[in-house]
């Protein structure tokens, strides 16, 4: 979730190039962007769709890069490559390193397997690739239990992969074709980039759709669309004249912008990650109406002159820094702090946050952009040596400072377990629902199911080592082996991730195939609120006749957990066939019981859970 951000404004001094124009709309775009990130991921239940705040930075980077490259095609004639790329390695790898390095240090004083896949996670950030490994390793984006220490640099991962790929075909399209075919050519691919995403998605894989350059491009397509189509005064010329044409011009944009910032404030607030909408074109439609907006924070006018004002501007011109250190400052707090506090912690870690990025602005973004790497490393050394025997003592502190980080940070990235325990206990348990699953396919025809207008039988007991059909989400996975083992021959239905309507659509579905035990346990909630009126029209119509059991889901610190609990017992108390396993209860009372996410059980804690389950079940 992160673009090239600003450059800052400072002129290069070993590779020239022509003056520029500074745009403070701009700056207060990647303001704006920047925020709804940081609120997404601070307090993310109060801003479910913040993460569109990428996708702005996406549509940004993708209006200035081009740019910048058909401005110097006009003016010499030619796109220097090489002078482009290290421009960008200038802009974000200094700034990117330093951020590595003292986080990864601080793994070993914080703990609470923060340091967990931190080695791939360092590799992919290094060398731009974080986005496929996180889609090689089946990280779902959608659970928030546990996340990666560095997932958020997936972005620049993508990012990196549009500027190694894009001059180059910027170049041969506009050798092949004039500047207008190629517009239309580059907007058929942005089209191409959000059926992808949509096809990604309809496969089953939304972790794919979005972090994959394929399916996640179309926003930087869209901005070099709007660069390719824009007058010379958006790429670097003059503005344009005051006439009555240009007058109606700037009402239209005006207008387009406001309504572009309305469109992206709404998905903002109203779409969640996981939303069919996200995929299937809200995220294009969200790019479209970036476009808009950055179309009128590039011109003079009224939205350029608000969003230019100082604080946005500030904000903007160190988004980067603040994109970089946000997120593993939140993780961090949030590993640390009780769950009822996450949303706090979480806002002041991104306090602290604006701090780092003003010192990443300041002493390390702006003078590599302006001089150079390795111009500024000696700039640094000379002046902490200063004069006489207090530079020379404060340079060696400072060196000895930054060895020992340096050092903190290989032993941190060397010794990192490849998962953390909750990764380790879901992947086994998924192995296990999956082959749960292939039991139920490959078993002999089933006895019909009862009608489902058949009255519920009265509350039976269920014998221990009797098999059940378990549904659920990643809760279901982790008690899945020890559920198996205890009861021979249950089927499990859970995935990671899957909220309530994930967990009934599938049990209608099964339900549907007349496959379903005797028993069935319903445990979810874990990931979100519970639709009680249909949980009870679950129980009354394709589970009457059969022994139920719900599971009131264990999220302490979430908005939804009481809500979920509530829906659980409900249902629960108006059915006969129906039993209660507080787990949510028994977890409070007892955290020891679940791993470091509080969320899920432990090895102790499975065993706990599944003798909870027994005693609701063999008890009427």
């Amino acid at each position: 979730m992160t673009a090239v951000l600003a450059e800052p404004k400072a002129p290069e001094t070993l590779v020239p190039a022509p003056p520029r124009p500074h745009l403070p709309g701009l700056d207060g775009v990647r303001g704006i962007a920047v925020l709804l990130v940081l609120a997404y991921h601070a307090v993310p239940e109060r801003l479910p769709g913040g993460f569109v705040g990428v996708d702005v930075f996406f549509v940004l980077s993708g209006f200035l890069i081009t740019g910048l490259l058909l401005r110097e095609k006009e003016e010499t004639g030619t796109v220097r490559l090489r002078r482009f790329w290290v421009r960008r390695v200038r802009r974000l790898v200094p700034a990117l390193v330093v951020m590595l390095t003292v986080v990864s240090a601080a793994t070993l004083m914080v703990g609470h397997e923060t340091g967990s896949g931190l080695r791939s996670q360092v590799v992919g950030a290094l060398t731009w690739t974080g986005n496929w490994i996180q889609v090689h390793q089946g990280w779902s984006y959608s659970d928030q239990h546990l996340p990666p220490l560095l997932n958020h640099l997936w972005s620049l991962g993508i990012e990196e992969q549009f500027y190694l790929l894009w001059p180059l075909l910027l170049v041969a399209a506009l050798v092949v074709l004039k500047r207008r075919a190629s517009l239309y050519a580059v907007s058929l691919l942005a089209l191409a980039s959000i059926a992808l995403m949509a096809f990604w998605y309809r496969g089953g894989d939304a972790t794919r759709a979005y972090m994959g350059l394929d399916s996640h491009a179309f926003g930087l397509l869209l901005g070099a669309a709007l660069a390719l189509s824009a007058a010379p005064h958006l790429v670097g010329g003059s503005s344009a004249p005051a006439d009555p044409a240009a007058a109606g011009a700037s009402r239209r944009r005006t207008l387009l912008g406001v309504v572009g910032l309305a469109g992206v404030v709404a998905f903002a607030v109203l779409v969640t990650w996981n939303s069919d909408v996200t995929f299937l074109g809200g995220l294009g439609l969200a790019s479209v109406a970036s476009v808009a907006l950055i179309h009128a924070a590039a011109n003079p006018g009224p939205v350029a002159a608000v969003l230019g004002c100082a604080p946005l501007r500030w904000l903007g011109e160190r988004s980067y820094g603040l994109y970089l250190w946000h997120w593993p400052l939140i993780v961090f707090a949030v590993r640390l702090a009780p769950p009822a506090e996450a949303e706090v912690v979480g806002c002041l870690a991104a306090a602290v946050a604006v701090v780092m990025a003003a010192v990443s602005y300041r002493w390390v973004e702006v003078p590599m952009c302006r001089d150079g790497i390795g111009v500024t490393l000696r700039r640094w050394g000379a002046a902490l040596q200063g004069r006489g025997a207090g530079g020379v003592r404060r340079s060696r502190l400072v060196a000895a400072a930054t060895a020992f980080t340096a050092v903190l940070a290989a032993a941190a990235v060397w010794q990192a377990p490849a998962e953390s325990d909750v990764e380790n206990l879901l992947r086994v348990g998924q192995e296990v629902v999956i082959d749960s699953a292939d039991d139920i396919e490959s078993a002999p025809e089933p006895v019909p199911d009862p009608a489902p207008s058949a009255p519920p039988r009265a509350c039976q007991p269920v014998a221990e080592g009797s098999p059940v059909t378990a549904f659920g989400d990643s809760v279901t996975v982790a008690i899945a082996p020890v559920l198996m083992g205890r009861r021979p021959g249950s089927v499990a239905v859970a995935t990671v991730g899957w909220q309530y309507g994930d967990v009934a659509a599938a049990l209608r579905q099964v339900a549907a195939a007349g496959q379903l035990q005797p028993t069935v346990v319903i445990a979810t909630g874990t990931n979100g609120t519970i639709d009680t009126a249909d949980l009870d029209r679950l129980v009354s119509q394709e589970l009457a006749g059969r022994q139920v059991a719900l599971v009131t889901p264990s999220v302490p610190g979430r908005s939804w957990s009481d809500q979920a609990v509530a829906a659980v017992q409900q249902v629960a108390a108006a059915h006969d066939n129906v039993r209660l396993v507080d787990w949510n209860g028994l977890a409070v009372q007892h955290p020891e019981l679940t791993a470091s996410d509080r969320v899920h059980p432990n090895a102790h804690g499975q065993n706990v859970y599944n003798d909870l389950l027994s005693q609701a079940l063999v008890s009427c």
